[in-house]
């Protein structure tokens, strides 16, 4: 009899010291998962870090233009290389996909934080009035061309002309190997923005 109790006694204690050595593990895991989300969050890395697809397109992208920074950044859960580009005097931000899918490409303005604390939403109300469909071929040649180069061989679906904050602009959604677009175009042809859109 003695011998079966200190049995059972020899089994709840392996057991509770299996389970406590498992729960210390999780919470080692945990804490290194949130570590490490914490820690990459964005960091500063250069041209040379990145993987060889992102540099290509990051390269690609700022034609000639001086690399002022890259960021690695997680976004969801998900790794985004982020460059900002000083291109004919504007400042652009490219973000590509680890594999070098381009993700966007906007022109960072001056005025663009400003605007946003001051909340001017009633204009963007008045702005939707203007929206006008408009074919490849009506577009000035300028605006036609930077679509073109930009959308990359994909299906041109649709192009809009719309007046923002007093400027006209193009937008014009595209479909690139599956995947949906939006390419922002001044009236002059200079690209504003390309934008994966997720919806």
């Amino acid at each position: 009899m003695k011998l079966r109790h200190w049995k059972w006694t020899g089994v709840v204690v392996l057991m509770g010291a299996i389970v406590c050595v498992m729960t210390y593990a999780v919470i080692q895991e945990n804490n290194q998962k949130v570590s490490m989300t914490e820690n990459d969050e964005e960091e500063q890395v250069t041209l040379d870090q990145v993987p060889a697809a992102v540099k290509a397109t990051i390269q690609s992208e700022a034609q000639g233009g001086t690399i002022e920074e890259i960021e690695r950044e997680n976004e969801n859960g998900k790794t985004v290389y982020e460059a900002n580009v000083i291109l004919n005097g504007q400042e652009v931000e490219i973000k590509v996909d680890p594999d070098g899918t381009l993700l966007g490409k906007e022109v960072e303005e001056a005025d663009e934080e400003d605007e946003d604390e001051e909340g001017d939403d009633d204009d963007e109300d008045d702005d939707d009035d203007d929206d006008e469909e408009v074919t490849l071929d009506e577009a000035p040649a300028a605006v036609k061309a930077t679509i073109l180069a930009n959308a990359q061989g994909g299906t041109i679906e649709e192009i809009e002309r719309e007046t923002e904050d007093g400027q006209v602009v193009y937008e014009a959604e595209v479909e690139i190997n599956g995947k949906e677009y939006e390419i922002e175009v001044a009236a002059d042809g200079t690209l504003l923005e390309i934008e994966e859109d997720d919806d």
